[in-house]
């Protein structure tokens, strides 16, 4: 009985402790308003019952408050929802705020990168990596985007008129091909057989999500723990054994086909990852080639699949993105050969890829850590230890800033005179600010080249409705049915 009592006063001892270290915290966290999240027993069930579809859709409308900032609760963690642009710059450019969550940093144990490197981590590689990614670097990669684009072109030719397709496999083949190249590892996936590429890609893809995933499944997705078998376990350990060889050999070839001079300028960030004189371990650099694989493959080809969907849906849209292929490159079913001044005078195909984006970003929300006292809104001051999450997929569906149809797909909102109006932080598909996507100009001009040369040559169509499509997120937001598209020969 006294070792009963001496334990439930050590617990309550230690609960009012924690409060009272932490008083100033609660505090502040009570003066924001608290969002639309269910917090009753029916929801929480709901969460720890949901599927990553479901999942998708409770998280979406906890994002959905009137106000302008909103707190949500997960446990003991605070997320801090803004819904304002002007917070949001804030928060992108507020360098107490560069960081990740602890969440986050649990994840970046396993895999780091640039992605969820902590602080420290992240400003050390970015140094090391902007170069290629910057308008010279990426001039260069123009001739590739062109030859990995056109076998996408000619491997499509046998599916004219044929049944729909998932355009988003051949697409990731594409996007996956082209980034290794870039990395200098020489590999054909476009032309392999589609079961044998898609397992290729898939068990690629898989491992570069592994870590993703074991982060979700503690907070985002709990009932993941009560799923996982002994298989599934042991498809990890083989996808995982099949990804770190790969890696080792990206790696490998790159130190035995190239002699790296500590004061020669690099020609690729690969070689630059490996120059001695930056003296990155083997671990660091295999997050680095994890990160750029995930980043480079996945998000261009989403983007670009879900482009080719809403132009299948939307016939005015396609033919006039094709009047303007025809005013530069001529009335051809050709490829032509596309130049970076071509990619300047691509105006209406980058308003129609960046509505899409609008409507359907990749990444529905990132989250940031406050690791100082941070004031938004109407003098809200946002505690330490708190996580902010920006809602993407609510501020640019945000009726506030892209007018009663916001809802609606409508290119013209991009065209120099009205996106002019908008708030630079109401669009924000690859963030803002020193945190902002690396590889966000690559992911353009890649998408740029890979529709144009598709549309030059197929017209596209579809059977889905954008009104019945579904949506899940695990890493990035895709459509639950597929990016299913029917494509025939187009008549100039």
């Amino acid at each position: 009985m006294i070792v009963l009592e001496v334990l439930i006063f050590t617990i309550v001892f230690l609960v009012i402790k924690y409060f009272w270290n932490n008083r100033r915290f609660y505090y502040l966290a009570s003066k924001i308003p608290t969002s639309v999240f269910d917090y009753s027993i029916r929801g929480i069930y709901n969460i720890f019952t949901a599927d990553s579809k479901m999942m998708f859709k409770l998280i979406n409308q906890s994002f959905n408050n009137k106000s302008d900032i909103a707190k949500t609760w997960f446990f003991h963690v605070l997320f801090i929802v803004p819904n304002n642009p002007d917070d949001v710059k804030t928060i992108f450019n507020a360098k107490q705020c560069y960081d990740k969550p602890n969440f986050v940093k649990f994840s970046s144990k396993l895999e780091k990168g640039s992605v969820f490197g902590d602080l420290d981590y992240w400003q050390s590689h970015r140094k090391i990596m902007s170069p290629f990614f910057g308008h010279q670097g990426l001039k260069t990669l123009i001739p590739l985007f062109n030859e990995k684009s056109r076998i996408l072109v000619k491997k499509l030719e046998n599916m004219v008129d044929k049944e729909a397709f998932n355009i988003f496999h051949n697409l990731t083949a594409l996007t996956l091909e082209t980034i290794l190249n870039v990395m200098e590892y020489d590999v054909d996936i476009q032309n392999r057989e589609p079961k044998s590429r898609d397992v290729f890609i898939k068990y690629l893809d898989e491992y570069t999500k592994i870590a993703f995933m074991r982060m979700f499944k503690f907070w985002l997705h709990p009932n993941i723990i009560f799923k996982i078998s002994s298989l599934y376990k042991k498809q990890c350990h083989s996808m995982s054994k099949c990804g770190m060889v790969f890696t080792n050999d990206i790696i490998k070839n790159i130190r035995t086909n190239t002699k790296t001079n500590e004061d020669e300028k690099p020609k690729s960030f690969m070689r630059a990852l490996l120059n001695p004189k930056y003296n990155l371990t083997d671990d660091e650099i295999k997050d680095e080639v994890r990160s750029v694989i995930l980043g480079g493959q996945d998000t261009s080809a989403i983007a670009s699949s879900m482009t080719l969907l809403m132009l299948a849906n939307n016939k005015d849209v396609q033919q006039k993105v094709v009047d303007e292929l025809h005013q530069i490159f001529g009335k051809t079913q050709e490829t032509p050969n596309i130049e970076l001044e071509n990619l300047n005078e691509l105006v209406y195909l980058e308003m129609v890829i960046n509505e899409v984006m609008r409507l359907y970003p990749v990444v529905p929300f990132v989250v940031r850590h406050v690791d100082e006292e941070l004031i938004l809104g109407e003098n809200y001051r946002i505690p330490a230890k708190a996580a902010v999450i920006v809602p993407i997929i609510r501020i640019h569906k945000n009726k506030k800033y892209w007018g009663d149809d916001a809802e609606e797909f409508n290119p013209e909102r991009f065209s120099k005179e009205n996106f002019s109006k908008i708030h630079p932080y109401a669009f924000l598909p690859f963030a803002k600010g020193s945190r902002m996507c690396i590889g966000y100009r690559y992911a353009m001009m890649l998408m740029k080249i890979q529709l144009s040369l598709f549309l030059m040559r197929y017209e596209v169509d579809t059977d889905l409705k954008l009104d019945e499509l579904e949506f899940t997120v695990q890493v990035m937001m895709t459509v639950c049915q597929g990016y299913m598209i029917k494509i025939r020969d187009r008549k100039c």
